[in-house]
């Protein structure tokens, strides 16, 4: 299994550094801490989850090995508790990829996005 902690770490370095923004369009809160969305109660199942269908349609290679677990405390409603199938820099591969298909040309990410891609890749 690798470590959710490296996982959290090595995501919010590559959210910095691709320049993403996660943006709510609530007063007061128009941008979220790229910390927090890595987090594996936050929005890291839906992010790995995404990035393991397009894994699987670009590559027709097997899942990622995700374990994702009901939470009623968290964001989403789960929280990701292990990755166990693929090595950690092909996750964030997926993971970037899929945040480059979501994105504005400034980075911004929001949920409308989230839900309109998750939509269109899981039906």
């Amino acid at each position: 299994m690798n470590d959710l902690d490296d996982l959290v770490q090595a995501l919010t370095a590559v959210l910095e550094a691709r320049g993403y923004r996660f943006t709510t369009g609530l007063p007061g809160l128009e941008v979220l801490p790229l910390w927090r969305v890595a987090q594996p109660d936050f929005l890291l199942p839906v992010l790995l989850r995404l990035a393991e269908e397009f894994w699987r349609s670009e590559t027709r290679g097997a899942g990622f090995g995700l374990r994702i677990e009901p939470d009623d405390l968290s964001l989403t409603g789960f929280t990701a508790t292990g990755l166990y199938h693929v090595p950690l820099s092909v996750a964030l591969l997926a993971i970037d990829a899929v945040l480059c298909r979501m994105a504005d040309a400034q980075g911004a990410v929001t949920f409308d996005a989230l839900v309109s891609y998750a939509k269109k890749v899981t039906t």
